[in-house]
């Protein structure tokens, strides 16, 4: 069997790294490689903020729970307080996780299964979950994925022993782990309990919940203190839940925008639902419930979390692959096993199995579109988050470091230009969003005005010298008080947000120092410049 962990890891080394050089190919000779996601600066702001000045926040000073992640923001600030500040911490713990993940990845197979099912896992294994693409982006989610077949292997131990001694601690230990790595991980907390009490084991179940919610408790009650939210600035600027309505009304918003009409929901998660429903359905028909709840915790575990993530959460961009990769270990077994059937001649052509053929057959579309989906932002994504985050980076740390900068587009701004920040969507500054929060159901005139008065009378008050954003992203009219001085587009952008980026005065004073500091910038010269107002 081991020639197909080598297998397995050769092929995950050869994309990996091959995108990793043919993304680091398209940006200009010499220059270091950059993430293909903006956010990984993020989490590197704040675990430099927090190791150096005992700040969580992309500020130097202050508590703005910009993080998703509490166990990997710790990890790098671990990092940089023993080693020094390195942009790259995050690459290497990422290579790291993703091997990791693809050696339990290869041990669940080998130890649980056959040759049969390993070889359907090295089809399925990278098109399916995108562990390479999560590897290059330098984000917490190639742990998550780590963690999450880590759970799925001990679950499955689990089941063969009951919950029992240090088996289930073991997985009391990787419970507080994917706690820890991002705040979605609630959803596997409450699902593996659901599981276990539908098992009847209400004690062990409840150890899972103490476990699971314990640093999410603990870091709440420390954000309140600080004068933040009990979860993280995005968990609330994200929420999927509706703020209008009656309960039922909100359920019925939830469940139509979560599953009905999401269409990432198809994309990802209804083939291999649909496959493991007909497996269980098939396999227990006509049997006691008890033994599918104390035979399928496995599946009931990672379907559960599956639909509440749907709900509540966001299924598409890199959020979902923690998902993919376990339901990966969950449906092949089903695959595999199907195929053996169909070999033996006991499969008949009814309504079940051409289900089951369906099913298998969407996997297979599945893996293949999101395989192709990823190519292009992994070839080109480095080149266009330098080609506009870092250089934006650029130019505030060479002109404005020190200073007050409104922006709407965060990462490589916070950790490499030293301005003083103000997150315009309110990720980064808790000032922000919870006003955004206090106004968040009034319709949207009324929404966009409050929004539009609170940044002019904020900037104005703590005296914000500049605002580089992207006006698309602003609620209604951009305040009349900022004076527009140029625009940088790229033209070849195809990952970062918005092509075009507007600089913005917000005093008059400042209009020719602004004017004069972007010409005097050498900035890359396939981003065109614009100035809306001439000397």
């Amino acid at each position: 069997m081991k020639r197909y962990l080598f297998l397995l890891l050769l092929i995950f080394t050869v994309i990996t790294g091959g995108y990793f050089l043919w993304s680091w190919s398209l940006l200009p000779k010499g220059e270091r490689f950059v993430y293909p996601l903006d956010d990984a600066y993020i989490h590197l702001a704040i675990a430099k903020n927090f190791a150096l000045n005992g700040a969580w926040s992309i500020n130097a000073t202050g508590f703005d729970s910009a993080s998703s992640s509490i166990l990997y923001t710790l990890l790098l600030s671990t990092l940089i307080k023993v080693f020094g500040d390195w942009e790259f911490y995050p690459l290497i713990i990422n290579i790291a996780a993703g091997y990791l993940a693809v050696y339990w990845f290869y041990r669940y197979f080998k130890d649980f299964y056959t040759s049969s099912e390993m070889k359907w896992a090295i089809i399925l294994l990278l098109p399916f979950s995108l562990l390479y693409a999560m590897t290059l982006i330098g984000m917490e989610h190639t742990i998550h994925m780590f963690l999450m077949v880590l759970a799925v292997y001990w679950i499955h131990k689990n089941v063969d022993a009951n919950f029992e001694g240090s088996n289930f601690i073991k997985l009391l230990i990787i419970v507080l782990l994917i706690s820890m790595i991002r705040f979605e991980s609630m959803f596997f907390t409450a699902a593996l309990a659901f599981a276990l009490f539908l098992r009847q084991s209400f004690r062990k179940g409840f150890w899972v919940l103490l476990i699971g919610f314990f640093p999410i408790l603990i870091f709440g009650l420390i954000s309140i203190q600080n004068g933040g939210f009990f979860f993280p600035n995005s968990v609330f600027i994200k929420t999927s839940v509706p703020s209008e309505g009656n309960l039922f009304f909100k359920l019925w918003i939830i469940f139509r925008e979560g599953i009905l009409l999401n269409a990432s929901f198809y994309k990802c998660l209804f083939f291999p639902f649909l496959l493991a429903g007909v497996y269980l359905i098939k396999k227990y028909r006509g049997q006691n419930m008890r033994d599918l709840f104390q035979r399928e915790t496995l599946i009931i575990t990672i379907v559960s979390v599956g639909l509440m993530h749907a709900l509540f959460s966001i299924l598409k961009y890199r959020y979902e692959n923690y998902l993919m990769i376990s339901l990966l270990l969950v449906i092949i077994p089903i695959i595999s096993g199907f195929f053996k059937n169909l070999k033996a001649g006991k499969v008949k052509l009814d309504v079940f199995n051409m289900i089951s053929i369906m099913s298998i057959l969407g996997i297979s579309v599945i893996s293949v579109y999101r395989f192709q989906y990823m190519h292009r932002p992994s070839v080109v994504g480095s080149r266009d988050i330098y080609g506009q985050q870092v250089e934006m980076s650029r130019f505030l740390g060479e002109f404005y470091r020190g200073e007050k900068v409104v922006a709407n587009d965060i990462g490589a701004i916070s950790y490499f230009s030293g301005v003083q920040l103000l997150d315009m969507v309110g990720l980064g500054s808790t000032e922000v969003a919870k006003m955004i929060l206090e106004n968040n159901d009034l319709p949207a005139p009324e929404f966009q005005s409050h929004y539009r008065n609170f940044l002019t009378e904020y900037t104005a008050e703590n005296n914000y010298q500049v605002a580089v954003i992207y006006p698309k992203w602003f609620p209604g009219d951009i305040p009349s008080s900022w004076i527009p001085v140029a625009s940088w587009t790229n033209p070849d952008n195809r990952v970062a947000a918005q092509n075009r980026v507007v600089f913005y005065a917000l005093k008059p004073g400042q209009i020719k120092k602004l004017q004069q500091n972007l010409m005097r910038f050498d900035r890359n010269k396939k981003v065109v410049q614009s100035f809306y107002i001439k000397n």
